[in-house]
């Protein structure tokens, strides 16, 4: 005897079947929505240099297989009512309304109730679902999948040069990263060094931490170049050659003064050989000649003289103290020796901050070039002397002989040069269909012919005269072989446009193959 749940069960299997058929339907076109959102990602993010090749293959596929399952379990998971799937069978499969009209009679239970289930299960039973509903997907779908793959493969292949761009300024990025670390770092270092004033530490951190911001506002290539160099180029300012020879000088003095263990200045001498000022001069402090005997003495003036000679050129009023203070051991004062051995002390603990600040500062300026040259070769940038193989430099032929003739100019050097030697009259074949020539001869034509203000028979108007005589604002040579005589200083014009110069660096227009050309260039003009 038919029954309704004979029925449910057939619906519940072409129910099965239409979600198959739609989960393919939608999983296809999922799969060309998320191939559609990579394409517009890509053609977003390559020209903005914020993909790479690997980063745009992980989201191709990611989008494509995230949306193409999503799509499929979505639409197969989607409710179906049962009497809308059995009006949409009995359309699809032509039914005549006859598996929805024995689920609304389902509930009664008469004989045309039984009749029409009984219907409805006997047409069921010659239905082929895969005939009615395919499963497979439209061909405008499968179009459009196959459209979006071909312009992704396009601009797969087509943006090469993005992808390497974009993997140089990922370097970049890290490199910049990495210098401000480096940077943040230095600070800290130079605030906790007890050995320089806060003063100092003020003028020391102040362009680091300049450029730390401008390194953060503009981590290009171009502009943390040129910030790392100018920030350079500051803290080498800031470092003393002097200051350099001073404690070259006293570590070469304190190795003769370590030498001589158990002497009074034997503990000074031994912190000074290891570049320990601040100590040196502690112990200087230290020194109680009241306490000392006379060979103790004799041996202090000895070693005070030594050492009052090693900084005698670059720490004059160092060495004057110490002068005092050897003359005073030997007079006998001792209360004057002691009083110029504590000025001395005083004294070298300030050459010792001077010290520390100026090494300072050239460490710094050292790392921060260091930083400029790792930036620049994670960007793929090379040195000059790297780009060009020996006798190709700019402006030299192949045989190492300058190109063109050479010049000197404003600053030091000169150069000389010959010219390129061409081909030789007569030697070049005479082309034979040339006519004869006009015998160098050619009518004048006049270019340009002066006219008077109102045509031909115009006055002419001259400018009238106040009748006083102007400021002579500068007079050069009225014979061309006398020389002539600058009328601005010299030094003034030169920092103002040094100025100038050192604003163009900074701004990071300047491309970085002429920044050492342009450096090189004023160095050589400064006066």
């Amino acid at each position: 005897m038919p029954t309704l749940a004979s029925l449910s069960l057939t619906l519940n299997r072409w129910i099965r079947h239409l979600r198959i058929q739609r989960a393919i339907t939608w999983s296809l076109r999922g799969l060309a929505i998320g191939l559609g959102v990579a394409l517009l990602a890509g053609m977003a993010g390559l020209p903005r240099l914020a993909l790479l090749r690997s980063e745009f293959l992980t989201l191709t596929v990611l989008s494509a297989v995230t949306v193409s399952l999503g799509g499929a379990l979505i639409a197969y998971l989607w409710p179906v009512q049962p009497l809308r799937a059995a009006r949409h069978f009995d359309r699809v499969f032509q039914l005549g309304e006859r598996i929805s009209t024995a689920l609304e009679l389902g509930g009664q239970t008469g004989n045309l109730a039984r009749r029409q289930l009984e219907d409805a299960l006997h047409a069921s039973q010659s239905i082929k679902p895969g005939q009615y509903l395919p499963l497979r997907a439209p061909r405008t779908d499968i179009l459009y999948v196959t459209v979006t793959i071909i312009l992704l493969s396009m601009l797969w292949f087509r943006g090469e040069q993005w992808f390497k761009a974009a993997a140089q300024a990922r370097a970049v990025q890290a490199a910049v990263e990495q210098q401000t670390a480096a940077i943040e770092e230095l600070i800290r270092e130079i605030e906790a060094n007890q050995a320089l004033s806060d003063a100092q530490q003020e003028q020391l951190t102040a362009p680091l931490k300049s450029a730390v911001n401008k390194l953060q506002e503009n981590p290009s290539l171009e502009g943390s170049v040129s910030v790392l160099t100018s920030t350079s180029q500051q803290l080498e300012s800031l470092s003393n050659q002097q200051v350099a020879q001073m404690s070259q000088a006293l570590q070469q003095a304190g190795n003769e003064l370590a030498g001589q263990p158990g002497s009074p200045m034997g503990s000074a001498g031994q912190n000074l050989s290891q570049g320990n000022n601040q100590a040196a001069a502690s112990d200087m402090a230290n020194l109680n000649v009241n306490d000392m005997t006379d060979a103790e003495k004799q041996q202090l003036a000895e070693q005070l003289n030594t050492l009052g000679d090693a900084v005698s050129t670059t720490n004059p009023q160092m060495a004057n103290e110490l002068e005092k203070a050897q003359q005073a051991l030997q007079n006998g004062d001792d209360a004057a020796a002691q009083r110029a051995l504590n000025n001395a002390a005083q004294m070298m603990a300030q050459a010792g901050q001077q010290i520390t600040f100026s090494q300072t500062a050239s460490q710094a300026s050292q790392q921060m070039q260091q930083g400029a040259s790792q930036v620049l070769a994670a960007g793929g940038g090379q040195t000059q002397a790297q780009n060009g193989a020996p006798g190709e430099q700019p402006g030299t032929a192949q045989n190492g002989q300058p190109a063109g003739n050479g010049a000197s100019g404003s600053g030091s050097g000169s150069g000389s040069g010959s010219s390129t030697t061409g081909n030789e009259v007569g030697n070049a074949p005479i082309d034979q269909n040339n006519g004869p020539s006009d015998g160098g001869e050619a009518s004048y034509e006049q270019i340009y012919a002066p006219s008077l203000m109102g045509g031909e028979d115009g006055s002419t108007v001259d400018l009238p005269s106040s009748g006083e005589e102007g400021e002579v604002i500068g007079q050069g040579p009225t014979d061309p072989s006398e020389p002539g005589q600058s009328l601005v200083p010299y030094n003034e014009v030169y920092a103002q446009y040094d100025q100038f110069n050192r604003e163009a660096i900074e701004s990071g227009n300047i491309p970085l193959s002429f920044i050492d050309i342009i450096r090189n260039y004023f160095d050589s003009l400064e006066p």
